[in-house]
């Protein structure tokens, strides 16, 4: 009887994005003292709120 081993590692990889968020403010130093204010999770939030995700039928799925 031969047993196969599905078992996956993890793998971890990097990646950097490039994100714009927009803040409302009066002026940019306004905008980036908010930005200062908030934390790593709020700006995740933010970002992934303000995408556009029409696109993703298109994407490549691994």
């Amino acid at each position: 009887m031969t047993v196969k081993n599905d078992i996956k590692e993890i793998r971890d990889i990097g990646v950097t994005l490039d994100v714009v968020l927009s803040i409302q403010a009066k002026t940019n130093a306004e905008a980036y003292e908010k930005l200062d204010d908030m934390g790593v999770l709020n700006m995740l939030k933010l970002a992934v709120e303000q995408c556009e995700f029409s696109h993703m039928q298109s994407e490549t799925k691994h």
